[in-house]
C-alpha cells in the first residue's frame, strides 16, 4: 500500500512539474487544452520514471540474497518517506483547491504565498523526504535504490523544461 502511495504522489508531482514546465510558454488566449496537455505531459514523464524505478527495484530484489529482509527494509523506508511527502502533498492540494474559490485575490494569494514558496521548496523536500526513509536503512540496497529514485524524480522537472523550451522554440519558428 505505501509504495502505491508513493506512486500516486510521484505521479501527482509529475502532473504539477508538467503544468509549471509549460506555464507561461504559450501565447494562446484560451489555455484550458494546452494546460491540460502540459499536465498529461508531466504525468507520463512521472509513469516512465515511476517504471523505470520500479523495474530496478525488482532487479534488485530478484537478485538479492536476502529477498524478505530487503522487502522489510525498502517497506520501511517508503513509510518514513511518507511522513515528509504526505504534509507536502497536503499542503500543495490544498491550496490548489483553494484556487477553484471564484475570487481573483484568494487564487492570487495562494500562488504568490504558498505555491511559489512550495515549489521551490520541492527539490529539498524530496531530499528530505528520501534521506529521513533510508537513514535509518539496514541495507546498502534500499539507500541506493531511494537515491536512484530521488534523482529520477529530481530530473524530471528539468526535463520537462527542456521539453516545453524546445516546443516554445518550435512554435515561434512556425509563427513566424
Amino acid at each position: 500500500m505505501t509504495l502505491l502511495v508513493l506512486y500516486l504522489l510521484a505521479t501527482l508531482d509529475g502532473a504539477l512539474c508538467g503544468f509549471r514546465a509549460f506555464a507561461g510558454r504559450s501565447a494562446l488566449i484560451y489555455k484550458r487544452t494546452y494546460y491540460a496537455r502540459a499536465t498529461l505531459r508531466g504525468a507520463v514523464a512521472a509513469q516512465v520514471a515511476s517504471f523505470l524505478s520500479l523495474l530496478v527495484l525488482l532487479l534488485t530484489v530478484a537478485l538479492s540474497h536476502h529477498r524478505a529482509e530487503l522487502l522489510a527494509d525498502l517497506e520501511s523506508a517508503a513509510g518514513r518517506m511518507l511522513w515528509i511527502f504526505l504534509p507536502y502533498a497536503a499542503a500543495v492540494v490544498l491550496n490548489l483547491a483553494l484556487r477553484a474559490l471564484p475570487s481573483t485575490d484568494i487564487r492570487a494569494a495562494t500562488s504568490v504565498m504558498v505555491l511559489g514558496p512550495l515549489t521551490g521548496l520541492r527539490p529539498f523536500v524530496m531530499i528530505a523526504g528520501v534521506v529521513y526513509g533510508v537513514w535509518s536503512a539496514n541495507l546498502i540496497e534500499t539507500k541506493l535504490l531511494g537515491v536512484f529514485v530521488l534523482l529520477g524524480m529530481l530530473s524530471l522537472e528539468t526535463f520537462l523544461n527542456r521539453s516545453a523550451a524546445r516546443m516554445q522554440e518550435r512554435d515561434l519558428a512556425s509563427a513566424s
